[in-house]
């Protein structure tokens, strides 16, 4: 039985497919990230603090701080292999062409900044510069008269 059959059938809940040290992909929001199982438990929802039943992943993601470590369900890991690596290159290229697309859209619905907006643009961002500006010496002999 495969594991995605096994899954379908319910039998994958009462065993860990991946074990601990093992590489794996994992999706992290839309995309696959190779990723390190490094600890495995099988939860029985009683615990109120994990309250999810089922096989459960603590995963280090490679390349990754350790803060972003965490607990991920089974459904959200996928096998090491040539074809799982197939799909975290399509899913790279889709998200690619998907910002790129989105970015052509964004520069196209620009429009000019009305003086208004330009004035209010400029008055932040000297707010926001904390070194204060040099008296020119026009301005000195302007205000020594």
């Amino acid at each position: 039985m495969t594991d995605k059959a096994a899954a379908a059938s319910g039998s994958a809940a009462t065993t860990l497919i991946f074990k601990p040290n093992e590489r794996i992909l994992c999706f992290h929001g839309p995309l696959l990230y190779e990723a390190k199982v490094v600890k495995a438990e099988l939860r029985d929802g009683t615990d109120p603090d994990a309250p999810d039943p089922g096989p459960h992943y603590f995963v280090h993601y490679k390349g990754w701080k350790q803060t972003w470590d965490e607990w991920v369900d089974e459904s959200r890991a996928l096998k090491f292999n040539d074809e799982n690596l197939a799909k975290q290159k399509a899913l790279k290229q889709a998200a690619l062409q998907a910002s790129k697309k989105k970015s052509i859209v964004v520069a196209s619905k620009h429009t000019p900044a009305t003086p208004t907006q330009q004035r209010v643009d400029s008055e932040s961002e000297m707010q926001r510069s904390r070194k204060r500006a040099r008296e020119s010496s026009v301005e000195k002999a302007r205000e020594e008269d």
